[in-house]
């Protein structure tokens, strides 16, 4: 790039912009995702597609250390509304590619990460090194070779509170 440029400007939810002949629309998400401000951009013109964000992982595991797993599901679901008629998807972190393949493939590694913890979690807020262990091979079964294998006993205890209500 000649000259880099810094964001200057809020774009409120549903808002509409223009820029170098493109049109956009932001989706403001909120919580749910790998943070707490998560949105969609909608490509509406000269062609539709749209940019998730942090919202799907393909190809690598998801940072969920932040909590909020199961609020990102129920944004998957908010993205499939928004996207579902469009030919194709940019993910965060991997390729693009049809919305209803890449938010389905996301939502059942969350479910199965889910499920996981809460069974060796058996209730409890934390996950012991034996447990995290047992995670990770859980997880990198479902997806064998995807990078950020770190991520997924980092995440553990995070989720085990959050499913534990703590």
């Amino acid at each position: 790039m000649p000259r880099w440029r810094h964001p200057n400007r809020i774009v409120a939810d549903g808002e509409r912009l223009r820029l170098g002949g493109l049109e956009l629309c932001v989706h403001d998400l909120g919580r749910g995702g790998d943070s707490d401000a998560n949105s969609i951009w909608t490509l509406e013109s000269p062609a539709r597609a749209a940019f998730l964000g942090d919202l799907v992982f393909d190809g690598v595991h998801p940072y969920l250390a932040d909590g909020g797993a199961l609020a990102w599901l129920a944004n998957l679901e908010r993205a499939a509304d928004l996207c579902g008629d469009l030919p194709q998807v940019f993910p965060g972190h991997g390729r693009a590619g049809a919305p209803a393949a890449l938010l389905g493939a996301q939502r059942d590694y969350l479910l199965a990460y889910a499920a996981a913890v809460k069974e060796l979690a058996a209730g409890r807020a934390t996950l012991g090194d034996a447990e995290k262990a047992e995670l990770t091979r859980r997880m990198a079964a479902r997806r064998p070779g995807a990078g950020l294998e770190f991520l997924i006993a980092m995440s553990a205890d995070a989720v085990a509170a959050e499913l534990s209500g703590r």
